[in-house]
């Protein structure tokens, strides 16, 4: 049977389902989509291939972050917990004559004076609090205090370092030291509202 031999009711059945199979096919392979909107298109896969790149990329990464992480963390703990226990700045200026004095008397040096320094802040995260010293000593001595300093349990700095000559018969110098330890700024909160409202007045 030839096409030209069916009827017109015939024929015009046989082409609505000749359209309805392309139909049918065209939405069981996606031919209808734009071709960069295809799942199976190349630019599809190339997108999806730089997303699983990056992903395994993240992901060796994540180790070595956490690692860092982890690293400034436990600096952090223990920066905290080297930081001067007072509760306020003036009674951290009588915690730090405490700690100079037993660092001194640990070298068997002699406390001679002392003189407390302006507490400010330093980088807003913390308040230094200085202590001024005066002491005489043996060279020996002086070398095994600055030791002591930097090895202590607190954070300490020596920010200013007076040397004179003293008993030429006994091979002593005067010393004038300043060492300072530090607080948080929130245990300092005049400082903070000094330094908001003033600038950096102290």
């Amino acid at each position: 049977m030839t096409l030209s031999s069916l009827g017109e009711r015939d024929r015009r059945a046989l082409m609505l389902l000749g359209g309805a199979l392309i139909l049918f096919l065209l939405l069981q392979f996606d031919f209808w989509l734009p071709s960069g909107a295809r799942p199976g298109s190349g630019a599809t896969v190339d997108a999806a291939e730089q997303q699983f790149l990056l992903a395994r990329a993240r992901a060796r990464q994540k180790p070595l972050v956490d690692a860092e992480f982890g690293a400034a963390s436990q600096w952090e703990s223990q920066m905290e917990g080297r930081l001067l226990k007072a509760q306020s700045a003036a009674l951290a200026q009588a915690e730090m004559r405490e700690i100079v004095g037993s660092l001194l008397a640990a070298e068997q040096i002699t406390m001679q004076s002392t003189q407390f320094g302006a507490v400010r802040l330093e980088q807003e995260t913390f308040a230094q609090v200085p202590l001024v010293v005066n002491f005489t000593c043996a060279i020996e001595q002086f070398v095994n205090l600055m030791a002591a300093v930097a090895n202590a349990p607190q954070t300490l700095s020596t920010r200013q370092i007076r040397i004179n000559p003293g008993s030429a018969d006994t091979k002593t110098v005067r010393v004038q030291l300043t060492v300072s330890g530090y607080l948080p700024s929130s245990r300092t909160p005049e400082l903070v509202k000094k330094t908001q409202v003033g600038g950096a007045a102290f």
